[in-house]
């Protein structure tokens, strides 16, 4: 667990460690809720992003190829 700071203008920093397991970068979408006293930050799907990009692709068939990757992906690791 890692402590930030919020700055006088409301920012927070994503420590470096976090930023790099997440694959963060500049320009990287977040979704921000609110859950009870969390704050829970969550990286954006890829899949909105390709799939908006695509003129008349299938989302629903966009998202199962996604999470069907991404599962892959899962399995693989260690």
């Amino acid at each position: 667990m890692e402590t930030v700071t919020v700055s006088s203008k409301g920012q927070i920093a994503i420590p470096k460690n976090i930023r790099q397991a997440l694959n963060l970068n500049e320009g990287t979408k977040l979704t921000l809720d609110v859950q009870g006293h969390r704050i829970v930050l969550t990286k954006d799907p890829a899949w909105k992003k390709l799939a908006g990009s695509v003129k008349g692709l299938d989302l629903i068939k966009a998202y199962r190829t996604f999470k069907k990757r991404e599962r892959k992906i899962e399995d693989s690791r260690p």
